[in-house]
């Protein structure tokens, strides 16, 4: 396992290993890390993925979408966009949200289109150029 206080970046989370939707099979990600944009993603899935109260420490995190799953799609829809919103908005201020798009693509199955940047303060803190003997390296720091 990393030690985490030897990662070099800022902005990073413990990859999350969900299982394929098709064959059930999880992937081997033990000790793996996420960082920067690739933190951000999976930051923003967990939030819309975490049942709203199933977080004991913050048990307003998540997104409460229970109550729209077998609704008609001029139910569910908007509502689904406002509660994606709502928690997007409220916790993950490493983003700066620009649309949530939600379709239907099967009965009471609805997909969720984030489109997002990140904020300027994250930005900022990601990347800095090193050039040494003639080589361009391109990396990522605290």
């Amino acid at each position: 396992m990393q030690n985490k206080n030897t990662i070099p970046f800022k902005h990073w989370s413990h990859k999350v290993g969900r299982a394929d939707p098709v064959t059930g099979v999880v992937p081997p990600i033990y000790s793996e890390i996420v960082v920067a944009v690739d933190d951000l993603h999976q930051s923003i899935s967990n939030l819309i993925l975490t049942p709203l109260g199933s977080v004991p420490t913050e048990p307003e995190k998540g997104c409460d979408l229970a109550p729209y799953i077998d609704r008609h799609a001029d139910i569910a829809i908007p509502n689904v966009t406002r509660v994606v919103w709502d928690a997007l908005t409220m916790w993950e201020p490493r983003i700066v949200l620009q649309e949530v798009k939600v379709v239907q693509i099967g009965e009471a199955h609805f997909a969720c289109n984030i489109y997002w940047r990140p904020s300027e303060s994250v930005l900022d803190d990601l990347r800095v150029t090193e050039v040494s003997v003639g080589t361009s390296v391109d990396r990522r720091v605290a």
